[in-house]
């Protein structure tokens, strides 16, 4: 995609100049091509420098609790670009209480750029006197996108970008759930993880006709700088296409390329001794790999007392993600947070990344507000000083199973625990997708680790329609970590999906 194809062609710029020149909230225009390139000249310039921490969040703010700064709010009816009419608007986060780092935020056209500059008229203030204390030359702490449906009468959010390197996606019509970030660095190591930042973006103006936007970030952190394009396409599910330009400050203990970060707290193979009339809490319950000339594996998630690392191994990966499979209201029982429309995200390369990792992070939590599920791609050979990586894929932020071709038999569900008819052995419980008469599967089954594996079998389920493979298992010694696998294998070849779990005890 050219720049021509989302801002329009050459005669339309003279309007765009007019229409800036006039915005109050736009400083002095620059003659400048704003492209990938640019970016990525402003990445490597930066990268040839110590890297510098950014200053601190004015006292005003960074001392604002959580109530008072519920007290801004945005202002719906400022957003840059609505008063226009185009199909798209663009709102604000302001800085202040746990949100301190901030973006300075740009405009541009085909040959022009300016800096969107801080107005406390883009938001409410209940609190006047916190309006007036507030100096011009803050910056926001991130943006909110949104696109306009039914002849631009209803504006809704599609994607926002907030703290650090971090990012949201949602369909039209789900909400928001697990975020993505630029890069993960040192994840999941049990020592402090260095949080890159988005310090500059630059967003194209739409036309009146735009399907997308266009988005340049630069990168800065300790160890690494970086370029990166958005191209954001709203729909039933949300479309991004990152490219990304990495140069390296700094040897790295962990590479984490295109993460994911989600909640889950409790699933059906998760109970709670709290008192909680939702049977599930959950932003995602499963991680999807998918590798070239093999099944898909299913990666039920779970919530340990420690933290808890898993590794597949890929030499080509056509996908990853973290999905929310359960669709079902009566799974969660909850109006108000609707986990039950939380969006699937699914991440796909574009060219062969070559061999690697696909690593999970599961973290203890003790509550439902906390994201405690990392999951990323990892290169086999992690990059030393100096060196410069470049990435290309697509994220789907979807209501919709992952856009891949799925087998015939996939997991709808995952159960475990304790039967009291045989003492010591924890029972996993797995259902599959099936058809009712169907010749019945074999069952393949693999335990490595602290546990073995004292029965298997697998029956037809006539209350779900489904194939229930039975996996019990007993450990081995008072504690230790155990990795299960399982697997439909059908008469005509057509195999199930790979069901996989990590038992800690």
């Amino acid at each position: 995609m050219v720049l021509s194809d989302y801002l329009g062609r050459t005669p339309f710029v003279a309007a765009f100049t007019v229409l800036l020149s006039g915005c109050a909230s736009l400083d002095a225009m620059r003659r400048v091509e704003v492209d990938f390139a640019y970016v990525s000249n402003l990445a490597a310039d930066l990268a040839e420098s110590d890297y510098v921490a950014p200053g601190p969040l004015p006292k005003v703010l960074s001392d604002l609790d959580y109530d008072a700064y519920r007290k801004i709010r945005y202002n719906a009816d400022k957003y840059l670009w609505k008063s226009e009419n185009l199909p798209f608007s663009l709102g604000f986060f302001h800085p202040g209480f746990l949100h301190k780092d901030r973006v300075k935020v740009h405009e541009f056209t085909p040959t022009h750029e300016q800096h969107i500059r801080y107005l406390s008229e883009f938001f409410d203030f209940e609190d006047q006197a916190l309006a007036d204390s507030i100096p011009s030359s803050l910056d926001y702490a991130g943006l909110r996108l949104s696109y306009a449906v039914d002849g631009r009468s209803d504006y809704r959010e599609i994607a926002s970008f907030l703290g650090a390197s971090y990012f949201r996606g949602t369909g039209l019509d789900t909400r928001y759930g697990t975020s993505a970030r630029g890069i993960a660095i040192d994840s999941g190591l049990g020592q402090p993880e260095e949080f890159p930042k988005f310090k500059q973006v630059w967003l194209g103006k739409p036309q009146i006709d735009s399907t997308s936007v266009v988005m340049f970030a630069l990168l800065d952190g300790p160890s690494v700088t970086g370029a990166y394009e958005f191209v954001i396409r709203p729909g039933d599910a949300t479309i991004m296409d990152v490219k990304a330009r990495l140069f390296f400050r700094d040897s790295v203990d962990s590479l984490g390329i295109a993460p994911l970060t989600s909640m889950f707290w409790r699933g059906e193979n998760r109970s709670s001794s709290e008192r909680d009339y939702r049977p599930e809490v959950h932003d995602s319950d499963g991680l999807i790999i998918l590798e070239k000339d093999n099944e898909p594996i299913w990666r039920a998630l779970d919530l340990g007392d420690k933290t808890r690392l898993s590794y597949f191994g890929v030499n080509q990966v056509n996908g990853f993600g973290l999905m929310q499979r359960d669709r079902e209201f009566a799974s969660y029982q909850d109006l108000e947070a609707e986990y039950h429309n939380r969006p699937s995200v699914w991440v796909e390369p574009k060219g062969d990344w070559g061999k690697g990792f696909i690593k999970l992070v599961e973290l203890p939590t003790e509550t439902e507000f906390e994201d405690n599920v990392i999951a990323f791609w990892e290169p086999a050979v992690l990059p030393e000083s100096g060196t410069v990586l470049d990435y290309e894929y697509t994220i789907h932020w979807t209501p919709e199973p992952a856009p891949v071709a799925y087998p015939s038999s996939i997991v709808t569900s995952t159960r475990t625990g304790a039967d009291p008819s045989y003492p010591g052995t924890e029972v996993f419980v797995v259902d599959f997708t099936g058809v009712e008469g169907a010749e019945p599967p074999e069952l393949l089954a693999v335990v490595e680790g602290a546990a073995r594996l004292v029965d298997d079998h697998v029956v037809w389920n006539p209350y779900s329609k489904t194939w229930r493979a039975v996996l019990r298992m007993e450990g081995i010694g008072d504690e230790g970590t155990t990795e299960a696998r399982c697997q439909l294998l059908f008469s005509d070849g057509n195999n199930s999906e790979v069901w996989a779990y990590q038992w800690t005890r």
